[in-house]
């Protein structure tokens, strides 16, 4: 009977999530459009970003619109929503946007009703689907003037405070230009969870190709990517959990003799993307890619260069989760804006701190990790 039942739900769960699939390509927002930048920063550690952002916000005169995927209740956290309120009292409109799973166990009774907040996607039919897309945009836009996006969320352990994983090292921008003004009106989607007209940007000055993906439009993207390399293919990301057509991609471009460079954290942050990505790291390196592992702390940069040609630089993870289920929103650049400079420079001075990837290392995980590894296909679709 309890193996009817366990069958049964199974079962459900699958016709659940196709029918959320189903339903999310229907209403598929995904789009891109270019504009530009007038000034670029790019932050590595949390404690120059969160800096300048609580600068930016004390100077913000008409609006502030926050979004990050994971936030706490902590120092770094209480300082912002103590200065977020503060702007509001001010008269500046506050708008703070996270998401249900990913901040979960957040609650909205703890700011107090000091100023506009919301949670995306909670759950509603189809039930399990929902319960697994989220929205993992990081984005901030002040007075429609200055934008933030990248991989930092909001939390103590950014901060490099976490003493399993200790230093955090990610990749945000700050840009300013006609591009705050277009992020601002991505923000206000997510927030209505209806359609806005977005203007067309002036294009002139570096520009910039902001892509909002979900509904596995980024699969498509970085298929694509792949697929115009000729020379080279450097990426960086947390997790390297790829879908079999990305992967199938990746194996193509190294038969052709295109350079394929890993890099991502030796420590894991979750213990399940670890096992989940041991298979694909062994196959990518029997391929001949090379393989580097982050020794500094813990990486969570997402970056991936084509070529010497083209970045794309974001919110997105090299997984699956990002690829097919997660709404993310990433910006792609080529060689001559000062984005791509400035991640090139940032990529090749972390590929220092670390130690290249080897069949021995692979061996020398514990047996436990290695068989969580032999049965993560089960649960990869989630990482």
């Amino acid at each position: 009977m309890i193996l009817i039942i366990i069958i049964a739900l199974l079962i459900l769960f699958y016709l659940d999530y196709q029918l959320g699939v189903y339903l999310t390509k229907k209403t598929n927002k995904s789009e891109q459009w270019l504009s530009y930048s007038d000034h670029i920063s790019i932050y590595t550690d949390g404690t120059s970003l969160y800096e300048q952002l609580c600068k930016d916000i004390e100077h913000a005169k008409h609006s502030i619109d926050i979004q990050f995927y994971i936030i706490r209740q902590d120092k770094i956290s209480n300082r912002l929503y103590a200065l977020l309120s503060q702007k509001q009292d001010e008269g500046v409109e506050v708008r703070f946007l996270t998401d249900w799973v990913g901040s979960f166990f957040f609650r909205k009774k703890w700011l107090q009703d000091r100023f506009a907040f919301k949670k995306a996607n909670r759950p509603k039919a189809p039930f399990f689907y929902h319960l697994q897309k989220r929205n993992h945009r990081k984005v901030v836009v002040i007075d429609k003037e200055i934008a933030y996006c990248g991989g930092f969320n909001l939390g103590d352990e950014y901060l490099g405070r976490d003493l399993h994983l200790g230093k955090w090292r990610d990749y945000h921008v700050r840009l300013t230009g006609d591009v705050a003004y277009l992020f601002h009106h991505v923000f206000t989607e997510d927030w209505n969870k209806s359609k806005v007209v977005i203007p067309s940007p002036t294009l002139e000055g570096d520009l910039i190709r902001i892509v909002r993906n979900e509904g596995g439009s980024l699969e498509e993207s970085i298929v694509h990517l792949i697929r115009r390399a000729t020379n080279q293919i450097e990426i960086g990301s947390p997790y390297f959990i790829p879908t079999k057509r990305v992967l199938t991609e990746l194996f193509h471009a190294l038969d052709r003799g295109v350079h394929v460079k890993i890099v991502i954290p030796e420590k894991a942050d979750h213990l399940l993307t670890k096992a989940g990505a041991l298979s694909f790291l062994t196959k990518m390196n029997n391929k001949g890619a090379q393989i580097f592992l982050y020794m500094d702390g813990f990486f969570h940069g997402k970056v991936l260069f084509i070529d010497d040609h083209f970045c794309d630089i974001g919110t997105s993870n090299f997984d699956q989760r990002s690829f097919r289920l997660n709404e993310e929103l990433n910006m792609i650049v080529d060689n001559s804006h000062p984005i791509y400079q400035k991640m090139r420079e940032v990529y090749d001075a972390d590929l220092v701190q670390c130690k290249e990837m080897t069949e021995q290392w692979i061996r020398h995980q514990p047996l436990w990790m290695r068989l969580l590894g032999f049965i993560s296909p089960l649960f990869r679709p989630f990482l």
